[in-house]
């Protein structure tokens, strides 16, 4: 055979080979047809509302989550698919080998094994209803817009919303940043907006904060009780709200806002009660480092003896380019503790709560059909969310703040917030602590209750609050408190009675505490005067220490000062680790840079923007008016980009009947830059303005846009 044939047949072979991978790669072919049909099985009609709100109203529970999921895939289709392929472990399918990662970690965290596993046994047949109903309505609207979705992702069914409550919620208290601080060191997140969204990253990740405040009746003026509901989040991408109002005739009947993939509404209000949730993380990862076999690296020691890992293979296809895609096999090992890691500086294991926890729709089904405080906290007793603030209110005048999460039932005597030694199983915890051990706050006769992601030993002021004494330490509860936890303090307990008014103008507060440790330092730092800066620095200097710790839109002193103080800002301990002098040359640098003088109005610096407009802004990072920004590429300010989102004002009257107030960060329409709802709360919001929220079905008409069935 002469080169040029040997050649040609090497080159057929390799064509051949791609051609078989690619087709054995490719998705499988879906009939669209019966996805068509799906909207002949349920009885939903949805109502938008002049600023483009769905309101969902349904004959059964799960004609609502049917109709709830068409609306949601109308605004935010994209987001959607992104969410369930990277929930399944595909998304290097489709991203390529940067998603990777994130699809090993479903795999690790043994996500499906898990649903399938208790998928029929351990969930409400509710539950899988509403889980496949929601599943029916991205079907029938990705089967009438096929051009819209990526390779793998039809068809959903009810077991992809359940993996996603089990795989995002342990993200929520940072165990994916807990995780991989094991590789190197060093941690990493899943990042949650932009290009990157849903893939490992170690670029700083915008805030998850959030704040709720509860004001009883005998602390207003006006005899109501009051909510708050305000929690912080990316203001796109998979953990941005999304807001619904929905009802069926089986007595699903909350207003508030969801994320995209789930079923529910995750805070807000029914008629009855209400709760804002806010970010805890308390210590709920645990990590053992393992003895293994010098004779054998398969087997590690556990009580004088030598185990066997459990082991499986964890394939992830990848798409490398264009069609052709590729599978890669890692190991996967598991002990008696969770999953393993084999590393270069020792081999460990994980446990973690929510680890193999599927009932989490369950939950929060019952949440939004509570009616009372008893019942409120009898959906909370499931256990199944594990972590997670809820602040609440009521009708009948109640208020707290349950610190809830899923705490592990360690034994006393261990330090479980450091490393653990793997070869004892008594360290091997499997139950957690019940609901009735959770620090909580009810009632105090302060006649209010916050949390702004702090300890909750500092829940309202006075007695009633949880002590530090009655709880074990096993349980690694915070201990840290935020700029917004102090304000809260500070201007709640200022006065005996609090206004509709007040309530308004504390949650829009735009001032950093004098008790918040970055304060103290820059304070000792301005004391120190500023001889021993360089004089370049002086005439910034001056500026800073003129500051009074405001974020007003017409502060000329507040954009050097957030920006000086950011990296102290953030952390809710003090930090000895950062220079004040050479964050301030820096910030110096950036204002002159961008806006020639080192002090432009604050609102020119920070703006809100969408699309192609932008507004000014007040409020900065840990500030109760939240906003979290970054440098934008092409302009020199700096733009919104998580922090305060979707905001709710709710009150009952003395009679108990409830009223609510809203508004979201953009608008309605998430990706559609044609709609007149994708920025038409933009202005609002930067205004500290909001809308009502229409919760009868004559006043929703009144002001309707749209009126359709699927």
């Amino acid at each position: 055979m002469t080169k040029s044939r040997i050649i040609l047949f090497a080159s057929l072979v390799v064509a051949l080979a791609v051609l078989a991978n690619i087709v054995s790669t490719a998705p499988s072919k879906v009939e669209l047809g019966p996805l068509l049909k799906l909207g002949e099985q349920y009885d939903v009609r949805i109502i938008r509302d002049e600023f483009g709100v769905p309101h969902i109203y349904g004959t059964r529970d799960a004609d609502t989550a049917f109709g709830l999921a068409y609306a949601q895939a109308e605004d935010d289709f994209a987001t959607l698919q992104e969410v369930i392929l990277a929930t399944r472990g595909q998304l290097a399918a489709v991203r390529g080998a940067d998603a990777a990662k994130t699809d090993y970690l479903i795999r690790l965290m043994g996500v499906w094994e898990a649903v399938e596993a208790g998928y029929d046994t351990k969930l409400s047949q509710t539950a899988r209803d509403i889980a496949q109903a929601y599943a029916d309505g991205i079907n029938l609207y990705a089967a009438q817009n096929p051009h819209l979705v990526e390779d793998f992702v039809l068809p959903l069914t009810g077991k992809d919303l359940i993996a996603g409550f089990t795989f995002k919620l342990p993200l929520f208290y940072g165990f994916d940043a807990e995780l991989t601080a094991l590789f190197d060191g060093t941690p990493r997140e899943l990042a949650l907006r932009g290009d990157s969204a849903l893939t490992f990253t170690d670029s700083k990740q915008p805030e998850r904060g959030s704040q709720g405040v509860a004001i009883a009746p005998h602390k207003s003026t006006d005899g109501k009780t009051r909510l708050l509901v305000n929690s912080h989040q990316p203001l796109t991408g998979p953990v941005a709200w999304y807001e619904a109002r929905l009802h069926s005739e089986e007595g699903w009947d909350m207003a508030g806002a969801t994320f995209p993939g789930s079923p529910v509404i995750l805070h807000g209000h029914n008629r009855y009660l209400g709760w804002s949730s806010t970010v805890n993380k308390p210590d709920l990862v645990d990590v053992y480092q393992l003895t293994l076999n010098p004779q054998n690296d398969n087997q590690y020691l556990l009580d004088g003896q030598w185990l066997d890992f459990e082991t499986r293979p964890a394939e992830i296809l990848v798409r490398v380019w264009g069609p052709f895609r590729w599978t890669f096999s890692e190991p996967l090992y598991f002990s008696r503790h969770g999953p393993v890691l084999k590393l270069e500086h020792g081999t460990f294991a994980i446990r973690w709560a929510g680890m193999g926890e599927i009932r989490t729709l369950d939950q929060y089904l019952a949440l939004n059909k509570a009616s009372s405080m008893a019942e409120f906290e009898a959906a909370l007793a499931i256990g199944s969310q594990p972590s997670i603030n809820q602040v609440y209110a009521d009708a009948e005048g109640n208020i707290a703040h349950y610190y809830n999460a899923m705490f592990p039932r360690r034994i006393e005597g261990w330090d479980w917030q450091k490393d653990l030694p793997g070869d004892l199983s008594q360290l091997i915890w499997d139950a957690y602590l019940p609901f009735s051990q959770v620090p909580a706050t009810r009632n105090p006769p302060s006649g209010f209750v916050f949390n702004a992601n702090n300890s909750p030993y500092l829940s309202s002021v006075g007695p009633g609050q949880p002590l530090p004494q009655n709880f074990s330490p096993t349980m690694g509860i915070e201990t840290g408190v935020t700029n917004r936890a102090l304000r809260l303090r500070r201007l709640l307990s200022s006065t005996d009675k609090i206004s509709k008014e007040d309530f308004y103008a504390i949650k829009y507060d735009v001032f950093y505490d004098e008790d918040l440790e970055a304060v103290k330092q820059l304070k000792a730092f301005i004391a120190k005067g500023k001889q021993e800066l360089p004089p370049s620095l002086h005439a910034a200097f001056d500026l800073l220490a003129s500051w009074d710790l405001g974020t007003q839109r017409d502060n000329r002193a507040a954009a050097l000062a957030v920006l000086t103080l950011s990296p102290l800002i953030d952390s809710r301990h003090r930090r000895d680790d950062v220079h004040i002098s050479e964050e301030l040359r820096a910030a110096q640098n950036y204002l002159q840079s961008a806006f020639s003088r080192i002090d432009p109005l604050y609102g020119e610096v920070m703006r809100h923007e969408r699309g192609a407009k932008n507004w000014p802004l007040d409020g900065g990072p840990d500030v109760l008016r939240a906003v979290y920004t970054e440098e934008n590429p092409e302009g020199g300010y700096r733009r919104n980009v998580a922090g305060d989102s979707y905001i709710m004002f709710v009150e009952w009257d003395k009679n108990g009947k409830v009223s609510s107030r809203a508004i979201h960060n953009f608008g309605s329409a998430t990706l559609d830059e044609s709609s007149p709802h994708y920025a038409d709360q933009a202005p609002l919001f930067a205004e500290h303005q909001d809308r009502p929220v229409r919760l009868e079905l004559e006043d929703v008409l009144a002001h309707a846009s749209r009126d359709y069935r699927p």
